[in-house]
């Protein structure tokens, strides 16, 4: 009885200390893909001058309230629509960037919508959080 009692045990432990270690393999990978944006030999997904006119501006204007000791989450809120508004107004890009985009893309003016709609200091906050590490993402898969 006593020997598989310790078998079991020594089975429970080596389960969990693998599973553990998947689990910490997973998530420490520095560079996990949130919007399985699909790239064709490791290259960059090019923008249109068009619309990356807009999209620098929305990350000026991110980086802009990053600095500012008291951020207003309104302004950037209204600045980011209107430039989600110019971007979406002069889409003229095609075939596969044009679909990677968009992978990136709805899910950005879905954050943007829960900045405008926060109603406290706190949501807002996160949400500013959520839109930096979004547009880190289109920087890491597209130029």
């Amino acid at each position: 009885m006593k020997s598989i009692f310790k078998i079991a045990v020594i089975s429970l432990t080596l389960i969990t200390s693998c599973t553990n270690q998947s689990d910490s393999k997973e998530n420490s990978e520095p560079n996990k893909n949130t919007y399985n944006i699909e790239l064709v030999n490791n290259e960059k997904w090019e923008v249109n001058k068009e619309m990356m006119v807009h999209i620098k501006d929305m990350e000026s204007n991110i980086e802009a309230v990053t600095n500012q000791s008291s951020p207003n989450y309104e302004e950037l809120g209204s600045k980011l629509d209107e430039n989600i508004g110019l971007l979406t107004s002069n889409c003229t890009m095609t075939g596969k960037a044009h679909d990677e985009l968009h992978k990136w893309l709805l899910p950005f003016i879905d954050l943007v919508k829960e900045l405008n709609a926060a109603d406290s200091k706190e949501k807002q906050e996160k949400s500013f959080e959520a839109i930096q590490e979004s547009m880190n993402e289109f920087n890491t898969y597209f130029k």
